[in-house]
């Protein structure tokens, strides 16, 4: 039966709601004598009354408030039937939600109120309504936005000027600190800039960000409003947090008009922001081509560097602005310019697998062996990143397949490193030598087992790498891995038979450096043949004790039977002692016998 009514509702509801939203007013009061639920909502949260405030069917409206409609139900969004009525500028409707006691400072789920909304929406007459009814000229939602600020943002040049004819605060800012003037200028709304400025606005104001109006529309490209600012004085070379002037945020985004209307107003043409780049760095670094063609055409200075020597040429490079660096190549910039890391612009290419960039380069060029301060050359920077389309090219163009680095580094160390599986093949496809040394004496598969990476690992042993090299320290690949603690590297090794019992030049094995809770797994791992040695030692031991025991056992048989021997020989002469005795005692009774008889005859004679 429950269910049966919870239906019934949902139909009779939603039928409400219909009719609500057509501003059918007697079917609302029909519905609602039929028991249709008031306040009924949808999936989004909207009750009959909020959507016919929103279509502004006030008699109908009318009826639900005279049935019960809450006029501070929300929707899912927060909004009452008043900020809905706002936001759609539908004033009777608004009047008559404030008349039955709706709340004028509600708030939506983002802080905005009924005013706020009118604003946003450019609803002059719902603006002058709320405030006429004593709305907070000031309320804020939850971003800082005051009615004054949402009406800049969109331009509703006339919402503004009634709020500033009511006393609305000319430099309020939002959470980001930006005034209706920046947020006017942002987008580009020149009337509403002029009614702010006309209104006294702070030209200068500046957000948290330290952007001004002019930076955040040179940002934007907003060249009527940048037009606007300059004529009414706005300092061109204002800079944000960053150090960055209008020029520079109009360059990085490539808005030709706005650069060309501030380098005509005057603007330095090499202003630098604290990293260093000058308007030409940043375009060049977005690949703003014709930014970067009209800076150079006002005489940009091709060379400048940034704070980390970086060149226009450069900052393309690494970013593979193919166009941007053959214009720079084009107008005569320094093909092997480095900056403070010894980088050239084919070693920041190489470095970042920027192929098309590369072969332009060297097309022009390009030192192929170039190195970076650490002895890099661009092989060595492509492999070390793994970009094997780059090292190819490189290659095809004769890269040198063994240069070192400082540390002595191969190409091939640097792939096996890093672990970089396809670098590490197209090397070994080429001819790179296998059991190469860095200056530590590590190969390819001691730096691949140091840093676990075990694709690596199998494509060098399987190219038939020396399991058992060792490095200054005496270290083998298993001892590097166990070691650092790579225990499927330890694994793949001992599979592929590495010496468990190897020790390195401070005379530690492996099993040493391996921690308790992985052992169980690596004994999975340990080879057959090693497994077999120990049975077969074990079993020696066994062989070896049980000689040592029958050997005992029969030394131990010969000691009872000499014992015995001696025994015996001690028990025959005791017996042989004993018969004497027994003689004597009988010669000597015989012989006192023989007295006897003797003296028993001489008696008688």
């Amino acid at each position: 039966m429950a269910a049966s009514a919870a239906m019934i509702d949902a139909d009779t509801g939603k039928a409400l709601w219909d009719a609500a939203e057509a501003g059918n007013t007697g079917e609302v009061a029909r519905l609602l004598e039929a028991g249709a639920p008031v306040n009924w909502a949808d999936r989004h949260g909207q009750t009959p009354l909020m959507r016919a405030s929103e279509e502004g069917h006030v008699r109908s409206m009318r009826v639900l408030l005279d049935r019960g409609a809450d006029p501070e139900a929300k929707n899912m969004n927060g909004s009452t039937a008043l900020l809905r009525a706002a936001w759609h500028g539908h004033v009777e409707a608004m009047a008559l939600l404030l008349d039955r006691g709706a709340d004028l400072e509600a708030k939506d789920n983002d802080g905005d109120t009924a005013l706020l909304c009118a604003a946003r929406s450019g609803k002059v007459e719902a603006v002058a309504l709320l405030l006429d009814r004593g709305a907070d000229l000031e309320a804020k939602n939850k971003y800082g936005d005051t009615a004054l600020l949402w009406a800049a943002r969109n331009g509703h040049v006339e919402a503004m000027a009634l709020l500033l004819d009511r006393g609305a605060d000319l430099e309020a800012k939002d959470n980001n600190g930006s005034t209706a003037l920046l947020r006017a200028a942002w987008h580009g709304h020149v009337e509403a800039m002029a009614l702010l400025l006309d209104r006294g606005a702070d030209l200068e104001a500046k957000n948290k960000y330290g952007d001004t109006a002019l930076l955040l529309a040179a940002r934007n490209g907003q060249v009527e409003a940048m037009a606007l600012l300059l004529d009414r004085g706005a300092d061109l070379e204002a800079k944000d947090n960053n150090g960055s002037t209008a020029l520079l945020r109009a360059a990085w985004h490539g808005h030709v008009e706005a650069m060309a209307l501030l380098l005509d107003r005057g603007a330095d043409l090499e202003a630098k922001n604290k990293y260093g780049d000058t308007a030409l760095l940043l375009a060049a670094r977005n690949g703003q081509v014709e930014a970067m063609a009209l800076l150079l055409d006002r005489g940009a200075d091709l060379e400048a560097k940034d704070n980390n020597g970086s060149t226009a040429l450069l900052r393309a490079a690494w970013h593979g602005h193919v166009e941007a660096m053959a214009l720079l190549l084009d107008r005569g910039a320094d093909l092997e310019a480095k900056n403070k890391y010894g980088d050239t612009a084919l070693l920041l290419a190489a470095r970042n697998g920027q192929v098309e960039a590369m072969a332009l380069l060297l097309d022009r060029g390009a030192d192929l062996e170039a190195k970076d301060n650490n002895g890099s050359t661009a092989l060595l920077r492509a492999a070390w990143h793994g970009h094997v389309e780059a090292m190819a090219l490189l290659l095809d163009r004769g890269a040198d397949l063994e240069a070192k680095d400082n540390d002595g580094d191969t190409a091939l160390l640097c792939a096996a490193r890093s672990g970089k599986v396809e670098a590490v093949a197209l090397l070994l496809d080429r001819g790179a030598d296998l059991e190469a040394k860095n200056n530590d004496g590590d190969t390819a598969l001691l730096c691949a087992a140091w840093h676990g990476h075990v694709e690596a690992m199998a494509l060098l042993l399987d190219r038939g790498a020396d399991l058992e090299a060792k490095n200054k320290d005496g270290d083998t690949a298993l001892l590097c891995a166990a070691r650092s603690g790579k225990v499927e590297a330890v694994a793949l090794l001992l599979d592929r038979g590495a010496d468990l019992e190897a020790k390195n030049s401070a005379g530690k094995a492996a099993m040493e450096w391996v921690k308790a809770e992985h052992l169980k797994a690596l004994v999975l791992h340990v080879p057959e043949h090693v497994r077999r040695a120990r049975e077969r030692e074990r079993a020696s031991c066994a062989d070896a004790v049980a000689a040592k025991q029958a050997e005992l056992e029969e030394a131990q048989a010969r000691c009872a039977e000499a014992l015995a021997a001696k025994q015996a020989e001690m028990d025959a002469q005791a017996d042989a002692a004993q018969a004497s005795r027994a003689a004597a005692v009988a010669a000597m009774a015989a012989l006192e016998h023989r007295v006897k008889q003797l003296e028993d005859l001489a008696q008688l004679l």
